[in-house]
């Protein structure tokens, strides 16, 4: 019996000593008892991530405003895609005359709230120059012309490559390949402003025509203004009536006007900046295509990576910011004028034809390059 009792003993206290170390240990010493403590006051107190604060631009638009069909309006659209692509914030002023460019810009920078201020168009280039010179810290795009200055990345493109493909459409189109073409061979060119770029339009446009068709008349007006469609109206049919059958215009908003000016007297017309042939797809035959929203988005990009510079950039046809698109348009071109069109494209792009740019070495330029010879 002593020896079964001995043995039942020996049973529960294996059992009790098994059962008491499947518990949890508390702690035995100091140290022990306060590193739990310890740790999780560590967590309560530790910094949260921060987040991101999103780059913030403004843009100053011409006083054509939003609703232009064209410069403001793709501006605006390279905005949003930045916005989009980047999560960018950005602002946005319209002024309603060239007095307001200077203190819109003032105002913005002296708000110190932007990474980046765009000012859009040749007659911002005083207002900017000024500002940005009193704000030296202040990164600025301005897009359309070049200035040189060390806080100021200022971009254009080539003026007379964009306008010079649908100047050989004018010249050829002109002699009777379309239904509406007359037999007067005249064609015209009409600007928003008398500005140094915008004539550079011109000297390409014409350079155009004339290298296709040396006898054709360029007639040329002014509309003295981007916002003014009923004056480039009345300038368009004055050229109609003078013979012309298309007219290129280069005057933002006030182009609108040639297109009504083309549909009343069933002539053709040529847009300018994005495609506009949409908006009269019987009397638009082409749009001279210069992608601002694409250069509006790069400057953008280049400050999101890092990699935005001063200095003056340009760019033509053989980097694709500028060029010709019949896209939208309802008007059939004869693969003859579409043959020779790719032809001098490659041509520009292989650097085997130069576009003049000013009016003084036009006509000189004319008689050394006639298509064909």
């Amino acid at each position: 019996m002593k020896k079964f009792v001995t043995i039942l003993l020996t049973i529960l206290l294996v059992v009790s000593f098994a059962a008491c170390s499947a518990q949890p240990v508390a702690p035995t010493s100091e140290a022990a008892a306060t590193e739990a403590p310890a740790a999780q006051a560590e967590t309560a107190t530790a910094e949260p991530t921060a987040t991101p604060v999103p780059l913030k631009v403004a843009i100053v638009l011409t006083t054509s405003g939003l609703g232009d069909k064209n410069f403001n309006d793709m501006s605006y659209q390279g905005l949003l895609q930045a916005q989009e692509d980047f999560g960018i914030e950005f602002d946005y002023l319209e002024p309603t005359s060239a007095s307001d460019f200077e203190s819109m810009h003032r105002m913005l920078a002296e708000g110190g709230e932007y990474d980046l201020i765009i000012g859009i168009g040749s007659d911002q280039m005083d207002a900017i120059n000024t500002v940005a010179t009193d704000f030296p810290d202040q990164k600025w795009s301005y897009v359309d012309a070049t200035l040189d200055m060390p806080n100021v990345s200022s971009v254009s493109t080539k003026w007379p490559e964009q306008t010079f493909l649908c100047g050989v459409v004018a010249g050829l189109a002109t002699q009777g390949k379309l239904d509406n073409a007359n037999a007067e061979n005249v064609v015209g060119v009409i600007l928003g402003m008398d500005f140094p770029n915008l004539r550079q339009g011109v000297v390409g446009f014409t350079a155009g025509v004339r290298y296709v068709n040396p006898d054709c008349e360029v007639l040329e007006g002014i509309v003295n203004g981007f916002g003014d469609p009923a004056t480039a109206k009345e300038i368009a049919l004055s050229m109609y009536n003078r013979g012309a059958d298309m007219i290129q215009h280069i005057a933002g908003a006030s182009g609108l006007g040639v297109f009504t000016a083309a549909e009343e007297t069933n002539m053709y017309a040529f847009g300018v900046g994005g495609n506009q042939n949409y908006l009269s797809p019987d009397h638009i035959i082409a749009t001279s295509i210069r992608n601002v929203n694409e250069i509006v988005y790069n400057e953008v990009k280049a400050l999101v990576d890092g990699t935005w510079t001063p200095g003056a950039h340009i760019s033509g046809m053989k980097e694709g910011s500028v060029g010709y698109s019949t896209e939208g348009s309802n008007i059939v071109l004869p693969d003859e004028i579409i043959s020779i069109v790719e032809e001098t494209r490659q041509k520009i792009i292989s650097g085997e034809l130069s576009i003049p740019s000013s009016a003084d070495e036009l006509d000189a330029w004319v008689a050394a390059n006639q298509y064909g010879k």
